[in-house]
């Protein structure tokens, strides 16, 4: 799991993070979240950079891988299965995220770990 709520200082990041880590299978675009916490979309963006270093789509992006990794190890759902559950509405889309964090295809990854048990 990204271990960014450890460093997490600020209060509005903190909350978003939180809020991200319960509902990421819900739409969660940078203007609803700036709604939520009644901040300035720019300004929010600005302090995701400042707090995590990473963007606000980044930290969706690898929470949502996060809580991929357990359905796909753990559930026999297919892979586009697994996407719509995460908050992805295309499988290209989350495999090439996936990809991109962990360094796998979701297939290879259920391939390398679900049989280790």
């Amino acid at each position: 799991m990204i271990d960014t709520n450890n460093r997490i200082r600020n209060f509005h990041i903190r909350k978003a993070v939180d809020y991200i880590e319960n509902n990421y299978s819900e739409p969660l675009s940078l203007d609803d979240m700036a709604k939520y916490l009644n901040l300035n979309k720019s300004y929010l963006s600005h302090l995701f950079k400042k707090e995590t270093a990473k963007t606000y789509s980044q930290i969706v992006n690898e929470i949502r891988i996060e809580k991929s990794k357990d359905l796909i190890i753990n559930t026999n759902l297919s892979i586009l299965e697994v996407a719509l559950s995460v908050g992805y509405n295309n499988q290209n889309y989350f495999n090439m995220v996936f990809k991109k964090i962990t360094g796998i295809t979701p297939l290879n990854y259920r391939n390398q770990f679900a049989y280790k048990k």
